[in-house]
């Protein structure tokens, strides 16, 4: 989540996935747990590090004794992380991202691909072999070798006027940013559309884009030897930081 001026950015989305997360896991969920709460302790933290603008990681695990069945499973242990952002805005970034496909591994569909969990081999072992490669991020495919997500956040394709992005029930992460996004893409005037993207398609793209809660719109500037642009991109997140200033005002 990201912590901006004393208030935590889309709460209420963060909130319900969490829940709907915890009650696919089968964990038992504290009658303390509300949004209220989450705040709450977030501003705590904050208030103790004396930090502003940050990045909050809020992780919840089970309580109980057991090996792969619990004993009990009505417990659960949380903890929050708060890691200082230097800026309240989203940055405009000036430079694209440089990315490839990644194909030793594949996201394998289903109801737990859509669940922000700490199961992150796929994404840990993919951003590795980026490091190794000097790429910038790498682009993850599913059992059928469709496009699904980067490894630090959702994708969107953008084709003329119509933006694309792959469909949760390709594999794709459950995004709180890709959730508004595709609201948002419409005060740009662009089409939106869920659908299987071809990795043969992203050469056929005018822009791709990474998006997730804390660094807001990333564009791809290269994807194998095709260039891009980063236009809409830019003018997304500069949209985003004026909606975000206006809440704050209020």
């Amino acid at each position: 989540m990201r912590f901006r001026e004393g208030k935590v950015l889309f709460i209420e989305d963060h909130y319900f996935r969490m829940m709907a997360s915890m009650r696919i896991l089968r964990m038992g969920i504290p009658h303390e747990f509300t949004p209220e709460f989450i705040v709450n302790e977030v501003v705590k933290l904050a208030d103790d590090l004396k930090v502003a603008n940050g990045r909050v990681r809020f992780q919840v695990c089970r309580a109980g004794e057991g090996m792969y069945t619990p004993l009990t499973n009505d417990s659960v242990n949380w903890w929050i992380e708060l890691e200082k952002l230097e800026s309240q805005d989203y940055p405009i970034y000036e430079r694209g991202l440089v990315v490839d496909l990644f194909k030793d591994h594949y996201v394998q569909p289903g109801l737990l691909s859509t669940l922000k969990s700490a199961n992150s081999l796929l994404y840990v072992l993919s951003g590795i072999f980026a490091k190794e490669n000097g790429l910038d991020q790498m682009i993850l495919v599913n059992d059928q070798k469709m496009v699904v997500e980067s490894n630090l956040g959702n994708l969107f394709v953008l084709e003329g006027n119509v933006l694309k992005t792959p469909p949760l029930l390709s594999g794709a992460l459950r995004g709180v940013f890709r959730k508004n996004l595709l609201e948002w893409a419409k005060e740009l005037h662009l089409e939106v559309e869920e659908c299987d993207i071809n990795p043969f398609s992203l050469q056929k793209a005018d822009e791709i884009w990474v998006t997730n809660t804390i660094k807001g719109v990333q564009w791809v500037e290269q994807y194998r030897k095709k260039q891009y642009a980063g236009t809409k991109a830019t003018e997304m997140q500069s949209l985003l930081n004026r909606r975000l200033n206006v809440l704050g005002s209020l």
